[in-house]
């Protein structure tokens, strides 16, 4: 049985707050975040049915919210950069933490294939299952991605600690 209109509407009351963020956080799409995240449950409702099958409905939001926003990429990678507003700017702070800093940076280098399932986990608190999901990938991909972007991490934290710059990944 396909979902119903009323069933989306919660998932969208449930889960839009949680997706339009993880949209404003992907790189260019601040400003366009608020319709991708329509166009969301757009492609949701006419794919319903998928809904269905899928083992985790918050998953499964996720993946569509990632299929839309590399749809948009594509369409409109001519696009100029667009500048850093003013919810994305840190908050001046009084004391800073050098180490945080050092880990977002040591983060924002990852290759995608380690950036992208890491922030899935942190930021946005998705299980390996639902990580798989949204990435469409096995569950042993995940869990060896994960596994090597903290690898890679704890590298160049232990690096940066030493006072010696941390080396650069290449994609594997």
């Amino acid at each position: 049985m396909a979902v119903t209109v009323e069933q989306l509407e919660g998932l969208y009351r449930q889960h839009g707050p949680e997706l339009l963020h993880y949209l404003r956080g992907r790189p260019g799409l601040s400003r366009d975040a608020e319709d991708l995240l329509h166009e969301t449950f757009v492609q949701a409702a006419l794919f319903r049915e998928r809904l269905d099958e899928s083992a985790s409905p918050r998953a499964w939001l996720f993946a569509v919210a990632r299929h839309v926003a590399s749809a948009f990429h594509r369409r409109w990678w001519h696009r100029a950069a667009e500048p850093l507003d003013a919810e994305h700017v840190a908050a001046p702070v009084e004391r800073r933490d050098d180490g945080l800093d050092a880990m977002r940076e040591a983060i924002e280098r990852l290759p995608p294939i380690y950036r992208e399932p890491l922030e899935l986990r942190l930021r946005h608190e998705l299980s390996y299952v639902e990580i798989a999901d949204v990435l469409s990938l096995p569950l042993s991909t995940i869990r060896s991605r994960l596994h090597h972007a903290m690898e890679r991490l704890r590298e160049t934290m232990q690096a940066t600690h030493n006072g010696v710059a941390g080396r650069d990944h290449d994609e594997t």
